[in-house]
């Protein structure tokens, strides 16, 4: 028996065995370069975020006391999404309902609820009259640390920690299980949001074994953190990379992830505060476009903002180039017609134009500024059709009218009758 052989076959099979089947490759992440929007005191007797959402006007903190005297109960900061200053801080909104250790938040724009998510259970929160009283509890079979509302189907997503990962839960409105999806991660896990179709999960690095991170596989460093995104139905966007420091700032414990007017905003613990910070992006994006033309020369066009022109483009096999860049999200529209100083047309034909509209914005999936543009869908068609020249041409050539060969018009046999009847009368003349 070969010894050596077996021997290699069974580290083999051993390296297999072990293989981290959550390690990340840097060449898969995206870094997330953040700027500071602002921090905030954390409130007496609160000593750790634990997560938050955005609703349509409160960008909202949940605290607890992780002091082992502590009773454990949770605090919700609330805080004007506009200037982020303090509306509220409500504690424990109905005293016989404890909030506990909350994990999440989320927004239910289409009842004006907030569900703060307490492992087990889920706290439904009206803010019609921005009373903060609790409706009602929502239980739940498992622990779970990750709540998110998809507006856009009317649906929620949840997410429970088990060996060797992480299961998100698809449930509809009354919470039914719809479907579930795996994500591998050794990382500590935090909390999610449901943004546009796509679910933004956020987990941190602890650099150590801990009893929420059971592997460290030494991808990340200390302090670092990821947030992964990934679509309703488990396929992977993209995955986020937040260093230890971006420009001298330590940004420390990711905590949520959530969207304000289209930016991301995240929170964090930071600095024995709370941090709030928003995704940098890149500020420049060049956008070309091409627009149709029916004529079959090549002409000049000129493009027009505020009835000033600010371009020339000639057109080249049918088709009018037209290149852009910005550097500002919005809606930009121009005017395109006929250039009058190279072409003179009649009147008619100088007021034809074309109304292109292209809008720049920011798309968090790839945290870069995008644009769409009505250029597919115009065609600059009208009626100068023709050179000018074959024109000219055509005016000028004579109209013959053809006889109807359908009527009974017998003249010229008449005619020539007569002819024929002159010359016999001739000729017997001469004879």
């Amino acid at each position: 028996m070969n010894y050596k052989k077996l021997l290699k076959i069974f580290i083999i099979i051993l390296l297999i065995s072990c293989k981290n089947i959550y390690a990340l490759s840097r060449s898969e992440l995206t870094v997330l370069n953040l700027n500071p929007i602002t921090t905030v005191d954390k409130p007496t007797g609160f000593t750790s975020v634990q997560g938050g959402v955005t609703t349509d006007k409160y960008v909202i903190t949940l605290l607890i006391n992780e002091n082992e005297d502590s009773d454990g109960k949770a605090a919700i900061l609330v805080l004007n999404k506009t200037n982020y200053k303090l509306v509220r801080l409500v504690k424990n909104p109905i005293i016989e309902y404890d909030l506990g250790h909350a994990n999440d938040a989320t927004f239910n724009s289409k009842t004006n609820e907030l569900l703060v998510l307490s492992g087990r259970k889920i706290n439904v929160i009206d803010l019609n009259n921005d009373s903060f009283t609790l409706k009602n509890q929502i239980k739940l079979n498992y622990y779970y640390h990750g709540l998110g509302y998809d507006e856009d189907n009317d649906q929620y997503v949840l997410a429970k920690g088990v060996n060797g990962g992480t299961i998100f839960e698809i449930r509809d409105s009354e919470f039914n299980t719809i479907r579930a999806f795996k994500l591998n991660t050794n990382l500590t896990k935090q909390s999610l949001t449901v943004y546009k179709g796509n679910i933004y999960y956020v987990c941190y690095e602890a650099g150590m074994l801990t009893k929420h991170q059971t592997v460290y596989d030494g991808v990340l460093k200390r302090k670092e953190n990821l947030i992964y995104v990934y679509n309703l139905k488990g396929k992977k966007k993209t995955i986020y990379y937040i260093p230890f420091s971006y420009r001298n700032i330590i940004f420390g414990e990711v905590e949520n992830i959530s969207f304000n007017n289209d930016k991301m905003l995240i929170q964090f613990n930071h600095a024995n505060k709370v941090g709030y910070f928003t995704a940098s992006y890149p500020k420049e994006i060049n956008s070309s476009v091409k627009i149709e033309t029916s004529e079959e020369k090549d002409e000049t066009y000129g493009l027009y903002s505020n009835n000033k022109e600010i371009m020339k483009i000639k057109s080249k096999d049918n088709i009018i180039p037209i290149d852009f860049r910005y550097t500002e999200e919005g809606s930009y529209t121009y005017d395109l017609k006929l250039s009058k100083e190279e072409i003179e047309l009649e009147d008619k034909y100088k007021n034809i134009i074309k109304e292109l509209e292209i809008d720049v914005y920011y798309d968090p999936v790839i945290n870069k500024l995008r644009y769409n543009s009505n250029a597919d869908d115009l065609i600059f068609r009208d009626n100068y059709l023709y050179d000018k020249d074959e024109l000219k041409k055509a005016d000028e050539t004579l109209i013959v009218e053809v006889p109807d060969t359908k009527s009974n018009d017998y003249s010229y046999l008449v005619g020539l009758l007569i002819i024929l009847l002159s010359g016999f009368y001739v000729k017997r003349r001469l004879n």
